[in-house]
């Protein structure tokens, strides 16, 4: 097993510690890239010391394979440090005046503002100091009535962009690094009035040359008069854009395992191989054998330009191109050689991609397909060409999810069960589809319009839609809300390769091993992991509203103290409540006694905590000779007065101060609490507050922000 795979894919030896110098310099920046380096040149001087010895040649066979394994670490090591010493502009952006930056994408309209991904090419600070940079940043811009914004806009605007930062909620989705590994890291929003359409430059890159070719036929598309539901599939489908997937589409694609073909990857570029292997047979007729090779690589890559060179397309195409390459030179070609060298080059030019999901999940699901087709396809009964054919589809589709299900788990905290047989029914419509929708797009953008043609593409892709939407209506259709920590992922992937590995080349003592470690795994789990949450009260970083939360013996309850009822509280807690087992939540009024929860604002009891919402002016000019102790006072927007009000009735233990304070006002109470020697937690800059009961705790940074 091991010497197939090493000689099967030799580009494995220097990919994977590759990816993994890579990691570890995420991790540990500080340590690994010296270490792997030092380790790579002992056991490289070691290697050739031993070379002069003949009784060493032998026992050091390994010592050239170690420093190999070193060096590529430390080259991933420093492929890493290298982007990151970019990440951070050496020009220091607030003594400018104006900056210029070009779109780099057509932004993606949301409505109230449009989402920009752009880079700043130029800053100036009148008369005469200008400096040409570049510096990517996202924009959230409020639109112009009439502009209409396009890839290669010029956009002016005074620069006062900051880092991307997380919301400080517990267990909050790290959003900073997931925009850095795309490479920004900087953002700005800009009002109506804050920004000019200053041009439009033409760039050659091929980047921007790939981003306008998929607008056009997106636009294509919008004029085609589909349905909403069929015009956002084809649009993912064809061209791999996916801005136009409402949540509740992209739910129902991922409760029916269907997720994956919404983003191109190693199945369209093997579906469009096929078709364009057929359409081009007539040459393999002929002899003209490597004429075909080359001109399906060239099409393909001319597929992978309409998507706007997205990272799982490249890759597919670069594994694609390997092997057809293979044809064009007279050698067998290697798919899992070509699946390697593919990621190594992708690594080599951005190693931010190897933090990227769409990378992850596509590597792993070819990987797996190429590793555990044959074997588990050889171990079924074969009955007649239909039944292989069947067979064939179902061990494809098994193996794509058994190796993609962990990290699936893992991101989308969702488990499909009825993923086998969803896809048995819809990959093999999927040529169909595709084919057609190609089709279409190449006849409209001819003029060529075909109004029977257009009504079958919208029915296929709104029955898509229908299937997806149905399968996810059955409850019993997946397992939700599914919490994995990274050590357990790591559990997963060891456990599932190694039982399947030992299984079909029967390793009893593999078996036996990994069985083992599965129990001391769970028994780990069992004794380290804390006990459920049941009673907490909490407040959450929310830019626009105040909700205090309310968990009594598991059961979950919203207040909102200043908005209506919405559900940015719920995307704010939604991972805290995953990982903690709280369920789902209901909104209360200001009047409500519900078990351990007594509410009569602005007063509030719970479990023994004795609460107090300011959001008036009542307590200027009140007092009282017999304070009332209090656990927390919190103070929301609506207070007029100081702290020293609040304690003329009021003993308070602690204060904090809603997100949605004024910047002023939240200063001003902090340094007054400051004066007063009252603990003080200020929402906006210390996080989410989150008190246990019996531990009272604070999930923030406990500190006196300014």
């Amino acid at each position: 097993m091991k010497r197939y795979l090493f000689d099967d894919a030799p580009f494995l030896r220097i990919t994977v510690p590759f990816a993994i110098g890579i990691a570890l310099q995420e991790v540990h920046p500080a340590i690994f890239l010296r270490a792997s380096f030092v380790l790579g040149l002992i056991f490289l001087i070691l290697h050739f010391y031993s070379q002069h010895h003949i009784e060493w040649v032998f026992r050091s066979r390994y010592l050239f394979a170690a420093a190999t394994c070193a060096l590529c670490m430390a080259a991933g090591c420093a492929s890493m440090k290298i982007s990151q010493l970019e990440e951070i502009p050496v020009v220091k952006t607030f003594s400018y005046q104006y900056a210029l930056a070009r779109l780099e994408e057509t932004p993606l309209d949301t409505g109230q503002s449009v989402g920009a991904k752009a880079t700043i090419i130029a800053l100036a600070a009148p008369p005469r100091k200008k400096a040409a940079t570049r510096i990517p940043i996202s924009l959230r811009m409020e639109p112009k009535e009439g502009e209409h914004l396009q890839a290669g806009d010029l956009i002016l605007f005074q620069p006062h962009f900051s880092r991307i930062t997380n919301q400080k909620n517990p267990e909050a989705f790290d959003y900073a690094s997931l925009m850095r590994h795309r490479g920004y890291i900087y953002t700005q929003y800009l009002a109506q009035d804050n920004w000019l359409r200053a041009g439009r430059i033409k760039t050659s890159s091929l980047k921007n040359l790939a981003n306008r070719g998929r607008d056009r036929c997106l636009k294509i598309i919008d004029r085609g008069n589909f349905s909403p539901a069929s015009q956002s599939i084809l649009k993912a489908l064809l061209l791999g854009y996916t801005g136009e997937i409402d949540p509740e589409q992209r739910a129902a694609f991922s409760a029916a395992g269907l997720s994956h073909i919404l983003a191109v990857s190693g199945l369209h570029l093997g579906i469009i191989w096929a078709v364009l292997a057929f359409l081009l047979a007539p040459l393999l007729w002929l002899g003209l054998r490597r004429l075909q090779a080359a001109l399906i690589i060239v099409l393909l890559w001319g597929y992978v330009l309409l998507t706007g060179l997205s990272p799982s397309a490249i890759r597919a195409c670069i594994m694609a191109s390997a092997v057809l390459a293979a044809i064009l030179v007279g050698r067998k070609a290697s798919p899992m050689n070509g699946l390697f060298m593919a990621a190594f080059g992708m690594l080599f030019y951005n190693p931010h991609y190897l933090f990227q999901v769409g990378f992850q999940l596509s590597f792993l699901s070819v990987f797996s397909i190429l590793f555990f087709f044959k074997p588990i396809y050889d171990s079924l009964p074969h009955g007649n060409r239909i039944v292989r054919k069947i067979l064939s589809l179902l061990t494809v589709s098994a193996t794509a999810q058994l190796g993609t299900l962990p990290l699936v788990v893992y991101y989308f905290h969702i488990l499909p069960l009825w993923g086998l047989l969803s896809n048995l029914i819809i990959v093999p419509l999927l040529p169909v589809l595709l084919g057609g929708g190609f089709l279409w797009l190449i006849l409209t953008g001819m003029g060529i319009n075909l109004p029977f043609f257009t009504l079958c593409i919208d029915g296929m892709a709104n029955g898509l839609d229908l299937i997806s939407r149905t399968i996810e209506s059955y409850h019993w259709a997946s397992i939700r809300d599914i919490w994995l920590e990274p050590e357990f992922l790591f559990a997963w992937y060891v456990l599932l390769f190694g039982f399947i590995i030992s299984f079909l080349y029967r390793y009893t003592r593999g078996i036996v091993i990994l069985t083992a470690f599965a129990f001391v795994s769970l028994l780990a789990d069992t004794i380290g992991s804390p006990r459920p949450i049941r009673n907490l009260c909490a407040m959450y970083q929310e830019s626009r509203a105040t909700t205090l939360n309310f968990v009594d013996n598991g059961r979950n309850w919203l207040l909102p103290l200043d908005t209506l009822s919405n559900r940015s509280t719920e995307r704010a807690a939604q991972r805290f409540w995953m990982k903690n087992g709280i369920g789902s939540y209901t909104f209360i009024s200001d009047r409500t006694t519900q078990g351990n929860l007594q509410i009569k604002l602005p007063y509030i009891a719970f479990q023994g905590l004795h609460i107090v919402v300011f959001g008036d002016g009542r307590w200027k000019r009140r007092s009282s000779h017999n304070r009332m102790p209090i656990d927390y006072a919190i103070v929301v927007p609506g207070f007029k007065g100081k702290i020293e009000d609040i304690r003329r009735c009021f003993s308070v233990q602690e204060v904090i101060l809603a997100h949605n304070l004024s910047y002023y006002q939240q200063k001003n109470l902090q340094e007054e609490c400051r004066a007063l020697h009252i603990p003080c937690h200020r929402i906006r800059t210390q996080g989410a507050f989150v008190a246990i009961k019996g531990e009272t705790t604070v999930k923030s940074q406990r500190r006196d922000a300014d």
